[in-house]
């Protein structure tokens, strides 16, 4: 049986002062948990391949802030492991269902080199959905996004909050498995992404521990700012 998941929750973004960020995770520390995966205290690597198809549909839709999208991505957690995961987010508003493929190193080199075939031979709805789409939509890989995320975890209506740091790109060398692949910095580091996702609702006392100065949700993709800062997209 090939591992598949499929998770659909609210996602809301911010951006934070690097002084909101410390304040942020020493209150989160005392009433949640660290993600058990999160070895060092302050957060762990994540690195993502996105993919968008000629007319760059994704960066597009994003601009226009069009409510139905989808975006497709191989992300992995350590370039010197021999898997990956394949994801489509697909995203209305604030709510995200988020299908994910355990894909080995060497069907992520056939993605990326444009091969999708073998998805049909997974035992895998969400591979299969996923198939259809690439096939449809012709994509292709654009852009390397790396950086550090810190988890806390809420039993409750399945909480996270997710600090993304020392956020890192390149759209010249995509190597999804290069330990040493060279990137360029995507935003001052005293910029945090801080990021809550939950199911159905937060309790009413939430919020009210994490609310900044100055700070309203927003719109955040890593992979539109991605592109752009690296200018591989121009907006008309």
């Amino acid at each position: 049986m090939s591992k598949t998941l499929k998770v659909q929750r609210h996602e809301v973004k911010f951006y934070i002062s690097y002084a909101d960020y410390e304040y942020a995770r020493h209150l989160l520390a005392t009433l949640m948990q660290r993600d058990p995966h999160q070895k060092d205290e302050r957060g762990y690597f994540i690195r993502s391949l996105y993919f968008d198809d000629d007319y760059d549909t994704s960066v597009e839709e994003k601009l226009d802030g069009i409510e139905h999208r989808d975006k497709y991505r191989l992300r992995t957690y350590d370039p010197t492991l021999d898997w990956v995961k394949l994801e489509r987010k697909r995203k209305h508003n604030q709510f995200v269902n988020k299908s994910s493929v355990r894909l080995s190193k060497a069907e992520a080199l056939q993605m990326i080199d444009g091969d999708v075939d073998f998805l049909l031979e997974k035992d895998s709805q969400s591979a299969r959905s996923i198939y259809f789409d690439l096939k449809r939509k012709f994509i292709r890989p654009k852009v390397i996004v790396d950086y550090d995320r810190e988890v806390y975890m809420l039993d409750y209506n399945e909480i996270r909050v997710t600090f993304d740091k020392n956020i890192r790109v390149n759209t010249s060398d995509l190597d999804l498995f290069n330990p040493d692949l060279e990137t360029q910095t995507l935003q001052r580091p005293d910029t945090i992404i801080m990021e809550v996702k939950f199911n159905t609702c937060l309790p009413s006392w939430f919020p009210t521990l994490l609310k900044f100065d100055g700070t309203t949700a927003m719109a955040i993709s890593k992979y539109c700012q991605g592109r752009m800062h690296m200018r591989e997209f121009y907006g008309d």
